[in-house]
């Protein structure tokens, strides 16, 4: 289990998840020893759970308590260093032979790799679309050039001949990309 990017635990089924029992994973990926938070001694393990996802937590576990099935949430907790990991977390509860829940028990894994790449390819992709947007303006002009290029070839009669197949050259070209270009913004694939 030393290998494990994250912990097992077993807790109670209160209000601040009081741990009975944490492997040492705890202390390894988010810098808390178990000590400090086996039966709250300088910390609840509620504590731990970033603020905003605190409902979410609480909502899968009572959900799954209630169903007698096991969670699976994702969230975030504070490292003790101060900033949030997103983890995994898979538990349920345990029942006594008189139907009387006794705690829960689980594991909790760190995932913050995979928000991370995930972040980074939103912000690929958003750069993508900006891109795609400048690349559309440029062929929004490219379009008016080719249009008054079409207009000054008319003017010239057959003398402006090849300048009039330029032109409608340039504005399939644009017409094309313009196409492709919208199709990329919106995130579609031909």
């Amino acid at each position: 289990m030393g290998r494990m990017n994250g912990f097992l635990y077993r807790c109670l089924a209160d209000a601040d998840y009081t741990m009975l029992h944490m492997s040492d994973g705890i202390e390894r990926v988010f810098g808390y020893p178990a000590a400090e938070l086996l039966g709250n001694r300088k910390r609840s393990f509620l504590s731990l759970i970033h603020p905003e996802d605190v409902d979410a937590v609480n909502t899968a576990v009572d959900d799954a308590l209630a169903s007698r099935t096991d969670w699976t949430v994702e969230y975030r907790i504070i490292h003790a260093a101060g900033h949030p990991i997103w983890v995994t977390e898979t538990g349920g509860g345990i029942w006594d032979d008189r139907d009387v829940l006794v705690y829960t028990e689980g594991s909790i894994i760190n995932i913050q790799t995979l928000y991370t790449r995930i972040d980074e390819r939103t912000a690929d992709m958003a750069y993508t679309v900006s891109k795609t947007a400048d690349i559309l303006r440029s062929l929004r002009f490219l379009k008016l050039l080719a249009l008054n290029a079409g207009i000054e070839a008319a003017r010239a009669g057959s003398a402006g001949t090849g300048f009039a197949f330029l032109a409608l050259e340039m504005r399939a070209l644009a017409n094309k990309t313009e196409e492709s270009a919208n199709l990329i913004a919106l995130g579609r694939e031909r």
